[in-house]
């Protein structure tokens, strides 16, 4: 029986070193990871990556309530942003620059102080990995897009611009005129734009605290980020702002005849508007919650595509295309793998439509106002039929326990 009972004190000995060596690791390569980033691209003046970081404090404080380690984390903050301008790093130039480095540098202390405490226990990790989740997503995304540009050197930007100039207008550039016109607008729709990475962060962390959602946001946004990065190669575009640099967007050009161009100068990320698909799948996340946050959601998810028009980083086809894909992965998310199936069709006939078939298959401006009426309202109105008669909201991973103990173009280093 001794001999026994020491096996079991040496396993579980094990085990324990075993637990704190996987912690350690795991918390050190994450925040090396976003801290190297950060520093490299000069992460204060990339308002995406800033804004991914944003998200920290909230875990962190609703984690656990200690005032010496809020003290430590606002101290540890300033040192941070003391040592990023000592080594040279830059500060952001873009509007609300100020107030977002603040909240990155606050981020990145909290991210040290949760790795700090993943360090000394096990159920630790876990606030680290929510915090770290967005920071991650956002680097691995462009680095991802920014190795396609060199695999997809030609780019189908006027086959789109096309489209849109059947649908009588150039609606980017609209979009583009007002914010020249209304400056404030533009500043507001600036911040929401890239405040994207945060948002999802506070959906994450509603979930993670007991708000019902019809699945779970996590698999949602990364389900979208992955099926997105695979449609830009069908129809790879960059947006009117990067191939009419100096019309947008006061002037757009007469429709040229659409061919393929080369340019290098951005990612390939318009086709579909994957800006446009995170928002929906914001608001569609949130449509369980209180009054007010749903009408904030509503509130993001418009102006959002105000901005993702008026910056020139997409056409108005892009937000199109995005119902219907964001439509398939609501239904991968929830499991409804044959619905995601036929929407996810539909999305790729649209970029094959767009880059192969277009010249070849001219329409009328009617037509295309058809086709687009039919993307966006028969594809929502069936899914709505469909999540009404079938779906129920998915209880949030602490529900049970809850139950039981009661400027006019963006920096684009990282989009």
């Amino acid at each position: 029986m001794t001999g026994i009972a020491e096996t079991k004190a040496e396993k579980q000995g094990r085990e324990r070193v075993v637990d704190v060596v996987a912690r350690c690791l795991s918390a050190s390569v994450l925040i090396a990871l976003i801290f190297a980033t950060f520093r490299i691209f000069h992460g204060a003046t990339v308002p995406f990556l800033a804004f991914s970081l944003a998200g920290a404090p909230l875990i962190q404080f609703s984690y656990r309530r200690q005032i010496w380690s809020s003290l430590l984390t606002f101290m540890n903050a300033i040192l941070l942003f003391g040592a990023y301008v000592w080594s040279g790093g830059m500060p952001g130039q873009y509007s609300g620059a100020g107030m977002v480095g603040a909240l990155a540098f606050l981020g990145l202390s909290s991210m040290l102080t949760l790795g700090l405490q993943a360090f000394q226990r096990t159920e630790a990790l876990r606030p680290l990995l929510l915090a770290s989740f967005c920071p991650l997503l956002m680097i691995v995304t462009n680095f991802a897009l920014y190795a396609s540009i060199a695999l997809q050197p030609q780019i189908f930007d006027l086959y789109l611009y096309k489209f849109d100039a059947l649908l009588g207008g150039q609606a980017s550039f609209i979009a583009g005129q007002w914010f020249v016109a209304a400056p404030a607008l533009q500043q507001v729709c600036f911040l929401v734009y890239a405040s994207l990475p945060l948002a999802e962060v506070v959906v994450l962390w509603l979930y993670w605290n007991g708000q019902r959602m019809p699945a779970n946001p996590l698999v949602a946004f990364v389900v979208a980020g992955a099926a997105g990065f695979l449609l830009y190669q069908i129809c790879p575009a960059m947006g009117p702002v990067h191939v009419f640099p100096q019309d947008f967007p006061q002037h757009a050009p007469a429709a040229l005849p659409p061919h393929a161009i080369v340019l290098n100068s951005a990612p390939r990320n318009a086709m579909p508007s994957l800006h446009t698909a995170w928002a929906i799948l914001i608001w569609w996340s949130l449509r369980f919650s209180r009054r007010w946050i749903r009408a904030a959601a509503v509130a993001f998810l418009a102006l959002t595509l105000m901005a993702t028009l008026g910056f020139g980083e997409h056409y108005l086809i892009d937000l199109v295309v995005a119902v219907p894909f964001t439509i398939a992965v609501q239904a991968a998310s929830t499991r409804q793998f044959a619905t995601a199936a036929g929407w996810i069709g539909l999305t790729v006939a649209w970029c094959a439509y767009l880059r192969w078939w277009l010249p070849a298959l001219p329409i009328s401006g009617s037509a295309a106002w058809i086709l687009v009426f039919g993307t966006v309202a028969i594809p929502a109105t069936l899914h709505r039929l469909s999540r009404t008669l079938r779906c129920r909201p998915l209880p949030s991973p602490h529900s049970a326990t809850s139950a039981r103990t009661g400027p006019a173009r963006l920096p684009h280093q990282i989009v």
